[in-house]
């Protein structure tokens, strides 16, 4: 069974639907007077909805997609046209961003690690080093 991903990136999910032929939609009779174009589809050639979408521009979208906190949920193989639409609060969001800091928090973890383990031996060798000053003196 696939997985899908979730991404909010704009390239991503632009390349992901245009290499499968689809475009950014709304449903018709959702969107109001105010430039709020309703609910938010991806439309594809010969789907059986055809009648109930119109096709908007990119940038509108995205705009409406940012203002609803929506990701995009899509599976990541090449015949697949698998998407979906969810609130960005249920689901992990993979970005090359997101990526990227988690790398780097996962290198600063280790650093602290690191400098902790080395803090830890200079005070238990600090300790070693007192002990013995000591017992010389006893003696």
């Amino acid at each position: 069974m696939a997985s899908a991903k979730a991404t909010i990136d704009h390239d991503e999910i632009r390349k992901w639907v245009e290499a499968r032929g689809g475009i950014p939609a709304h449903v018709k009779r959702t969107g109001s007077k105010r430039g709020n174009p309703g609910v938010l589809r991806i439309d594809y050639p010969g789907f059986s909805g055809e009648e109930s979408l119109e096709q908007i521009d990119w940038d509108q979208w995205f705009d409406w997609f940012d203002r609803d906190k929506l990701a995009f949920l899509y599976q990541d193989e090449k015949k697949s046209r698998f998407s979906k639409l969810v609130d960005r609060s249920s689901v992990e969001i993979s970005t090359p961003r997101s990526r990227k800091r988690a790398a780097a928090s996962k290198k600063t973890s280790s650093k602290k690690t690191s400098s902790k383990k080395a803090s830890s031996k200079k005070a238990s060798s600090k300790k070693a080093s007192s002990k013995k000053k000591a017992s010389a003196k006893r003696r």
